[in-house]
């Protein structure tokens, strides 16, 4: 492929343009690429390692916060989203995110608490909105089958970044952004080496399947089906939601006391004998849920999540999404903060003058984004332990359950996206005036 080529602008020579190297065409990267379409002076790429943009996983739940960055973002990131966006499919859940209830004992189904926001619970087939976003990156920005095995930042950094990848092909770039989700070698440049830069288990594993909605609704009743609920219980929980506008019930049973995990991969084969004691003795709802995944494609995954990083750059290589804050999916900000990281990213890439001012652009974004996804990471963990019983000071005393679930996605959904990018940029101007 040669060097990276630049965009068919005609610039004079006053024009200052830079080349941006994207690792990862999931979510993240994606969103960062359609951000970056307003700037015609940065030339991106983005590098896939797989033969075509795809998603592993089902349902993606989209928060207020996520949502308005997607606005933020542009028109076609917004599209990607509301084309497929299945959204409460009830009037009287229109506002409701989650309703928890109780899982096991004599008051079982009964409501602990709704959790509420302004467009309640929505939800996309993770397939169908990296298919949206897609359809916003020009073809020749996107490159296939070029895995990273290593980056080269040649001091004083001054000179391109090498990007070495599996195939044997080499690229350059003046920044390179690592969107290469868990397992990260852009990480692994930032931290030093592989062993930093690895995931930890969570202690929880997941079951997880799709319900034909009719199979769902003669088993669970109509609301209990195309409404998003989630039943809380000693060290366990089970979710569940629609997607595909209310053709599939996405379910995701969730079993939190584990040492370590065993094997080798991190999705296996589950199962159901298995699953099913786990929940004897557990309310109709309950068991009805279990008993509709007695199917072959029962998948059980291990949950990792990334332990707090002192830094997301080093110099002209930074890192979004999984790769710098992968976290459990308890408080359903996954992809949300990779969307936030990209936004933010694009924002003061855009105010640079001069390629040697990259590293204050991402040590803007790092002093801005940092703080916030690593709290969600934390507090997703607390999330999991409160649908589990055993949040210390909380257990299964179902008022101050309450109590927590109230409050504790305030902070997350509330967040002002336009004011979190004029941070990163504030910040990024005072560092540059230094100079």
């Amino acid at each position: 492929m040669g060097s990276v080529p630049h965009l068919d602008h005609h610039h004079t020579s006053d024009d200052f343009t830079f080349n941006v190297a994207i690792i990862g065409g999931g979510i993240g990267g994606l969103a960062l690429a359609l951000a970056l379409n307003k700037y015609p002076h940065i030339n991106y790429q983005i590098y896939e390692a797989a033969p075509k943009f795809s998603e592993i996983g089902a349902g993606v739940s989209v928060g207020p916060n996520a949502r308005r960055a997607l606005e933020l973002i542009g028109p076609d990131a917004f599209r990607a989203l509301t084309d497929h966006l299945t959204s409460n499919l009830w009037p009287s859940h229109q506002n409701t995110w989650v309703q928890y209830t109780i899982g096991k004992g004599p008051n079982a189904d009964d409501t602990i608490t709704h959790q509420r926001n302004a467009y309640g619970q929505q939800s996309i087939h993770r397939a169908k909105f990296l298919d949206g976003l897609v359809q916003g990156v020009p073809p020749q920005r996107a490159h296939f089958n070029k895995r990273l095995v290593r980056l080269e930042d040649p001091a004083p950094h001054d000179k391109p970044v090498k990007l070495f990848f599996k195939d044997g092909t080499t690229e350059t770039a003046d920044c390179v952004i690592g969107a290469d989700g868990i397992h990260s070698p852009s990480r692994a440049y930032i931290m030093g080496s592989l062993e930093a830069a690895n995931p930890v288990f969570s202690g929880t594993v997941v079951y997880r399947s799709l319900v034909p909605m009719d199979e769902a609704v003669e088993k669970l009743g109509d609301e209990y089906a195309n409404n998003c609920y989630i039943s809380c219980g000693p060290h366990r929980a089970i979710m569940s939601y629609p997607i595909e506008f209310g053709e599939l019930l996405n379910v995701v049973v969730m079993d939190y006391k584990h040492e370590n995990w065993e094997h080798e991969k991190w999705i296996v084969p589950a199962d159901w004998n298995n699953l099913s004691e786990l929940f004897e003795g557990w309310g109709p709802q309950s068991r009805g849920i279990i008993e509709l995944l007695n199917k072959p494609d029962l998948s059980l995954w291990a949950l990792h999540d990334m332990p707090p990083t002192p830094t997301y750059f080093d110099h002209n290589v930074a890192m979004l999404g999984d790769a710098a804050h992968a976290t459990t999916p308890f408080q359903g900000q996954g992809a949300g903060q990779a969307i936030e990281d990209a936004l933010v990213l694009s924002k003061v890439l855009a105010k640079i003058e001069d390629k040697s001012q990259i590293p204050n652009a991402f040590s803007a974004y790092d002093q801005v984004r940092r703080p916030r996804s690593q709290k969600i990471v934390s507090t997703s963990r607390d999330a999991g332990e409160l649908c589990g019983m055993t949040m210390v000071g909380v257990g299964g005393d179902v008022a101050k359950m309450k109590k927590e679930f109230d409050v504790r996605m305030r902070w997350i959904w509330g967040r002002d996206q336009s004011k979190q990018c004029a941070e990163a940029v504030e910040l990024l101007e005072e560092s540059m005036a230094e100079c």
